[in-house]
């Protein structure tokens, strides 16, 4: 069953990443299943879209788990930080836009809170600056690596391009200026 509901997910992914008014028929004939058991684990597509957004949550909370934020400095914190939401975000992007309106606020915050702490840490290591306020820093950081997340949908970078650009605009913007 669990196994139908994640190729069920997948394929949902995948088919609405290419255009985002795909049926639901077409999403069950890309999963293999029939819409009888498409409809069974999701009766709405509201349903299939928040149970999306909920995978979506969960992929990212393990990979920021795994790419150990904790022991890199922050600036190369902030770069895997970037890496893991090009990697992780680009299967999610039907849900993306509309995070506020399928996701659980509580699960919103398990994805807000490391990139919070890192920020938080760059600000107390120096490495970013002091003298701009912190939710204005997140939300700078939330909308470049949003902007680089659609160019790796877009196909306009890859995502290892998008993550270096990304890093570079906000590193540059946000670090500390140097003393003369």
């Amino acid at each position: 069953m669990q196994r139908t509901r994640a190729a069920i997910l997948g394929a949902a992914a995948r088919v609405l990443g290419r255009r985002t008014d795909a049926g639901m028929a077409e999403i069950a004939d890309e999963a293999g299943v029939g819409r009888a058991t498409l409809y069974r684990h999701f009766p709405s597509r509201d349903s299939l879209l928040r149970g999306m957004a909920e995978a979506g949550v969960n992929e990212l909370v393990e990979a920021f788990e795994a790419a150990r934020l904790h022991e890199l400095p922050a600036d190369r914190a902030i770069a895997r930080l970037i890496a893991v939401f090009l990697r992780e975000g680009a299967k999610y992007a039907a849900v993306i836009r509309q995070a506020d309106q399928y996701c659980d606020p509580v699960d919103m915050e398990r994805t807000v809170k490391p990139v919070r702490e890192v920020i938080d840490r760059g600000v107390r290591d120096g490495v970013l600056r002091d003298d701009l306020h912190g939710d204005a820093v997140f939300a700078m950081f939330s909308a470049i690596v949003e902007r680089a997340l659609w160019l790796t949908i877009d196909e306009a970078m890859t995502p290892e391009e998008a993550t270096e650009v990304a890093v570079t605009i906000f590193l540059n913007g946000a670090r500390r200026p140097q003393r003369l």
